[in-house]
C-alpha cells in the first residue's frame, strides 16, 4: 500500500512538474512542439 502511494505521488509530482516547464518555457508553442517531436523521433529510433 505505502508503495502504491509513493509511486502515485511520483507519477503526479512528473506530471505537474512537466506542465509547469511547458508552461513557463521562453520558447513559443511550435518551436516547443517542435522540438518534443524531434527528442520523441530520436528516442524511438534508438
Amino acid at each position: 500500500m505505502r508503495l502504491i502511494s509513493f509511486l502515485s505521488g511520483v507519477l503526479c509530482g512528473a506530471a505537474v512538474g512537466a506542465v509547469a516547464i511547458l508552461l513557463l518555457a521562453p520558447t513559443s508553442g511550435s518551436e516547443m512542439r517542435k522540438s518534443v517531436m524531434v527528442k520523441v523521433g530520436s528516442i524511438v529510433d534508438k
